[in-house]
Formats: C-alpha cells, structure tokens, sequence
C-alpha cells in the first residue's frame, strides 16, 4: 500500500502547477479626478489582489511605496466573478477608504469594464478600466 502512495506523491509533484500572471488594472472617471488602480493576479479562479493604488485630487493612498507615494492602503473586499468585480480599500485602521463597483462585458474580442468608484468622505465617479 505504500508504494502506491509513494508513487501518487512523485507524479503529484512533478504535475505542471497553475501559472499565475499579474497585470494592472487602471479605472479612472473621464475627467481624471479620481483613480482607482489594482494589480491583479490570476489566483485559479479567485481575484488576487497584489498591490493598489487610490487617487482623489491630490490625495493619495498607495499599498507599497514603490507604486507611488500615499498614505497606507491594503485590500479589503476582493471579489470577481463572471460579470462583475468588488475591491474595497482599507486605511491602515482597517476603516473602508474606497468601494470599486464594475461590471464587465465582451462580445468576439472586444472588452469593457466600468462600473463607480466611491471614496468615502470625497465623493463618487462613473469609472471606465483599461487592463486584462
């Protein structure tokens, strides 16, 4: 019975394991007062959220200072599915700073992604995303 166990470990290990990409996802309202940025990464069928950035006017949060200078920020809420994506960003208290809302849509090779940013205390925008 333990060769077989044995066995199943070996070809279990030497298997191909899932590749994970990551690739920024940029939202913005057309007017350019508020941003909301994520790095994404294909978590196997979960949102995995590696870094993130918020902008309003001149304020500015940011996960790691090497995507910019801000205040801390971490991710909250990660969510996606096949319509739809929720991210909340948390200030270092965990209070909620920001709420993105987007929905997605493609037809052949086409493919859209808006939805809203809210950013509590400053305001909500109408938001349009460029990435994967």
């Amino acid at each position: 019975m333990r060769r077989p166990a044995a066995a199943f470990l070996v070809v279990a290990a030497l298997a191909p394991t899932p590749t994970f990409a990551t690739e920024w996802v940029h939202c913005a309202d057309a007017a350019g007062a508020a941003r909301f940025d994520y790095l994404a990464g294909d978590g196997v069928g979960v949102l995995a959220i590696s870094a993130l950035t918020v902008t309003a006017g001149q304020k500015v949060w940011a996960s790691d200072p090497a995507n910019g200078p801000g205040d801390p920020v971490s991710v909250g809420q990660a969510f996606e599915d096949a319509d739809s994506v929720r991210i909340d960003a948390m200030d270092k208290d965990f209070y909620k700073i920001a709420e993105l809302r987007l929905f997605k849509a493609s037809e052949a090779d086409a493919y859209v992604s808006g939805g809203t940013l809210r950013i509590v205390g400053m305001g909500a925008w109408t938001v349009a995303c460029e990435g994967p």
